[in-house]
């Protein structure tokens, strides 16, 4: 169960980010923003998500992973939930906010989960696995808002199931007891 929800966790950013990276543009058009904001919407973002990403890796030094997972996920829907509102402003920080703090805790999970869940003698299989799995949905993610749009005539059909899926992996994540050891013995790891 672990490796399914760390997994499906990393795919479904994997899914979104390809997705509004590829619609960007087209995703601010609907919102009534330009396509200067829409690219400009990438370095805040990414300031976000390297301080997040510095700070939590050094606090995931010290500290079980489960918080950090859970925290990415509720980040991922913020910042879903941002850009479901994106043409009022406190949409346009949520998104930023959202989806840069869940980039930088996606950083911080996808570098330690597997090793401290299950330690180096088949990490490179697990990791093979789950970025096999990253890449699909990155592939489906675009072709899913496309096709949202043909049938339904926005984004927001296609932003509404990556929602749900997000609300069922964060009570996933809440109820699985993750036990890992303490940080740094990890199995195998002396």
């Amino acid at each position: 169960p672990v490796f399914w929800l760390v997994s499906l966790s990393l795919s479904m950013h994997s899914l979104f980010a390809t997705a509004v990276t590829f619609h960007i543009v087209s995703i601010f058009a609907e919102a009534g923003r330009s396509q200067t904001e829409a690219f400009a919407y990438f370095l805040p973002a990414a300031v976000v998500s390297t301080t997040t990403n510095l700070t939590c890796g050094w606090l995931a030094d010290k500290h079980p992973l489960k918080p950090f997972i859970i925290a990415m996920l509720l980040a991922f829907i913020t910042g879903a939930t941002g850009l479901l509102n994106l043409e009022h402003n406190w949409g346009y920080a949520l998104l930023v906010a959202g989806f840069g703090v869940g980039g930088g805790l996606w950083s911080v999970t996808s570098n330690l989960a597997f090793i401290r869940f299950f330690g180096p003698v088949h990490l490179g299989e697990i990791t093979g696995l789950c970025t096999s799995i990253m890449v699909f949905t990155s592939a489906i993610g675009p072709a899913m808002f496309s096709l949202g749009v043909d049938f339904f005539g926005g984004y927001a059909a296609a932003e509404w199931l990556c929602i749900g899926g997000l609300v069922m992996l964060l009570t996933f994540a809440i109820l699985l007891p993750l036990r890992e050891p303490a940080p740094g013995k990890a199995q195998g790891i002396s």
